[in-house]
């Protein structure tokens, strides 16, 4: 039992080292702004942060997005 009790508070101890360790951090209303909804591009793909109606955080990956973005950057590209 003893040992099991050191096991568990070892990895007790190693999260906490983990957590403790400062973490860059903004709050959603900085980016999601009035709206509630904020498009991310990551790796060639679109995602979706939105604000829910009970206030917690949906990320979705949006296609529709995607091909928003691409024609957006094909109009950039064209007019440089």
């Amino acid at each position: 039992m003893t040992n099991r009790l050191q096991s568990s508070l070892g990895k007790a101890q190693n999260a906490a080292s983990v957590s403790s360790h400062r973490v860059p951090t903004i709050e959603a209303n900085q980016l999601l702004g009035d709206a509630g909804v904020l498009a991310i591009l990551h790796a060639g793909e679109t995602y979706q942060l939105t604000r829910t109606k009970q206030n917690k955080l949906l990320l979705t990956k949006c296609h529709a997005l995607a091909a928003s973005a691409q024609a957006q950057d094909a109009l950039l590209q064209k007019n440089e």
